[in-house]
This record gives C-alpha cells, structure tokens and sequence, in this order.
C-alpha cells in the first residue's frame, strides 16, 4: 500500500491518494481537486476506483463533482447523498475490500453525526476531523464533544499503538503519541476510565 498525502491550499485540508500493490486506488475527502492530483494519479497509473468520505463537511468534499466528471467511481459515505451527489451509505463496523485494500468502517459521532474513520490494512487511520495532532474536532456543545470523546476512547484507542493517524488538517501522527500527549482526551473522564480498566 501507498499513500500520497496532498494539502489543498484552497480549504487548508488533506487530500489522500491511496493505492494498493496493483494500481487499484482511492481518494479520502476531496477536499478541492487541482491539476497536481490529477497529475499524481496520472503519473502513478492509478486505476481510481472510489472515493472515501469521512464526513459532509464542504471542506472536505467540494472536489466530489469533478472527480466525477473524469473518473467512474463509487462514491461511499455515511449519508445517502452528498452536494447532491449520490453515495453507497456506510455504517459502522461494515469493511469493504478496494483491489488489495481491506478497509473497515468505524462511526465515530460528536464532530458531525455523519462521521466517519477508516482503518485501511489494519495500520492506517484515516481520521477527517476526528482525532488530529494534538487534539480533537471542534464540537457544538459540551454534550457532543463528551460524545466525541466517548467515541474516541472505546472505538480507536484499543487500535494498535503504531497505528499511523491520517487526519484531515495538519499533520501526520501515531495513536501512540495521541495517547500519550493529547490533552482534549487525556483531561477526560472516557480516558480516566479506559486506564483504570488497561491496570486491572
């Protein structure tokens, strides 16, 4: 497996291009589609097959309409349509297997209710705005960032320690290091919890 991180300068938000050892690849959240993409997966001899969303948010999928316009591809999120664009709905726990790509669908609510990671070859974390570097999603209120955190904790935590985090602003990081030094989850309840239980 590769994977070709892309900043779009125009939304300040990452763009992944990941393919497997036959060409077979995949776009998560398109943020905004310029001619480097293109290029990179021209260039590369990619056969793009789908595209990822981990969430609705216009920062990360306003690129939808013109991969559409050059590629046939399938489109997956959480929501059955997205800027009008049809969508194969997913769910949690649900995996689906892209050429060499095995990919496992883990809702992780309280950013947005739509909310998606995905866990690619078991090491990779595709995160959107989920869990970043340092920190975790802007939420509406205190109730949803309790979710969030909640979600965090008992969805991804229990991942590997050398699980690579490919979030969807800034940069790249491990759950390790996120486990270890990152203050929106280590001041929570959800993480005090999620230790005591690790020591018994």
């Amino acid at each position: 497996m590769r994977i070709f991180p892309h900043l779009s300068t125009e939304r300040l938000a990452n763009v992944y291009l990941v393919t497997d050892d036959d060409g077979n690849g995949i776009i998560i959240d398109p943020a905004h589609i310029d001619k480097e993409i293109i290029e990179n997966i021209e260039k590369t001899g990619t056969n793009l097959k789908a595209v990822l969303i981990t969430h609705r948010h216009l920062t990360h999928t306003e690129g939808l309409g013109t991969l559409i316009k050059i590629y046939d591809i399938d489109i997956y999120s959480a929501s059955d349509e997205i800027n009008g664009i049809r969508c194969r709905r997913l769910s949690d726990g649900d995996r689906l297997q892209i050429g060499k790509l095995d990919i496992e669908v883990i809702s992780v609510p309280g950013h947005s209710m739509d909310s998606l990671v995905y866990r690619i070859n078991e090491g990779a974390l595709f995160t959107g705005d989920t869990l970043l570097s340092g920190s975790i999603a802007t939420t509406h209120s205190h109730i949803e960032k309790e979710l969030l955190v909640h979600s965090i904790c008992t969805k991804l935590l229990s991942i590997s320690d050398t699980a690579i985090i490919y979030p969807g602003h800034g940069a790249l990081s491990k759950l390790r290091i996120e486990k270890m030094f990152n203050h929106d989850l280590l001041e929570s309840a959800d993480w005090d919890n999620l230790n005591q239980k690790a020591r018994v």
